[in-house]
């Protein structure tokens, strides 16, 4: 069996992330041979298997002309792949690139699996819109990370057979011997769709002056987050250390996870706070986190972007830990649920079955 995975690069990223872990779970098993196709000229953060035939296809962003003719040798150079390799099939990632895989592809036979890896509601560019709409009509099938992208692709596509895969879990590393202190913690970039502003605000309203809160990340608002938290009179009691390698230690230290994003695609570090074993507060925003709590069992949801109701399940959990630790004892099933080797399974599962697994939208 020949499978083949394409996107742009590498580099640090969500998508980048389980593209190269779907491949090294993929090439350990017996009688698959994974081609994972890079599209544009670029480091690797991310390590590949050596067993996983890595193609470097060279595209160069350099100048509007050089750019649409290395686009144009890039097409040419993945349809070429795809005609001699005639992989049993094929799994690429993100809107613009899947429209070039399902382009490059046309009449050529092949299944072609897509998934889209940003926020359901953010619309691509509209040209991108558009023949997204068509083009992903011939896919053979789309894998969707939460409901809410499940119901808006099959909206604008109207492909039958889109399936619900989340992102699987990274290793999160435990530090049971580390004691836990009075810290809320959170971790995302400091960009407007991450919330923070509204988690600073709610901090402010909590009646547990001992308490502190940290914030894991780095952005461009971090000098307008500090004036706020000084208008707060809270900055003596923010912890913002920039962007850190050891998150696991800060998730080991604190006894609360506070998941302000008020806009997800899929939010990776709520699952890694759930599986390093903490209560877990967050937005019901649009996607995601409302596919991975049920509230009031395994964490708890408030309405987005309200930081009054954030801060009142905030403080109850610190006067009531009792019920943060019994969320915390189930939410820790995400390491199962989420892991590695489940999701590459139920991914191998789909585009290689995709006859026995296909549904239509309502079933």
């Amino acid at each position: 069996m020949n499978i083949l995975f394409v996107i742009p690069t590498l580099q640090q990223g969500g998508a980048e992330r389980v593209m190269s872990e779907l491949a090294n779970e993929f090439v350990n098993q017996q009688g698959i041979t994974v081609h994972l196709v890079l599209l544009a000229d670029s480091k690797d953060f991310y390590q590949i298997n050596k067993k996983v035939i890595v193609h470097r296809l060279g595209f160069k962003n350099t100048g509007k002309i050089r750019k649409l003719k290395s686009e144009i040798s890039t097409f040419f150079k993945l349809r070429n792949l795809l005609k001699k390799q005639k992989p049993t099939a094929v799994l690429s990632f993100m809107e613009k690139y899947n429209v070039f895989t399902l382009l490059a592809s046309s009449f050529l036979g092949l299944k072609i699996f897509v998934s889209d890896r940003s926020n359901p509601r953010t619309l691509p560019p509209f040209h991108i819109y558009l023949l997204r709409k068509f083009t992903y009509k011939n896919a053979a099938g789309v894998i969707a990370q939460t409901s809410l992208a499940k119901e808006q692709l099959w909206k604008q596509t109207k492909n039958n057979n889109i399936k619900i895969i989340p992102n699987p879990l990274r290793n999160v590393i435990l530090f049971p011997e580390v004691p836990k202190e009075k810290l809320i913690i959170n971790v995302g970039r400091l960009v407007p769709e991450k919330g923070q502003k509204y988690l600073l605000e709610a901090f402010s309203l909590l009646n547990a002056p001992e308490w502190k809160l940290v914030i894991l990340g780095d952005g461009p608002l971090l000098q307008s987050l500090i004036f706020q938290a000084k208008k707060l009179n809270i900055l003596d009691r923010l912890i913002m250390p920039g962007a850190v390698k050891n998150v696991d230690e800060w998730l080991a230290r604190s006894s609360i996870f506070a998941f302000s994003s008020i806009s997800e695609g899929f939010p990776n570090a709520l699952i890694e706070a759930m599986a390093a074993g903490l209560p877990c507060v967050s937005f019901d925003c649009d996607a995601g986190p409302r596919d991975i709590i049920e509230n009031g069992r395994n964490g708890f949801l408030v309405p987005n972007a309200d930081a009054i109701l954030l801060a009142k399940k905030l403080d109850e959990i610190i006067n009531n830990p009792g019920i943060g630790d019994h969320a915390s004892n189930i939410a820790v099933n995400v390491r199962t649920l989420f892991s590695k080797n489940k999701i590459s399974k139920d991914v191998f599962n789909f585009i290689t079955n995709h006859e026995i697994t296909q549904k239509t939208h309502n079933s």
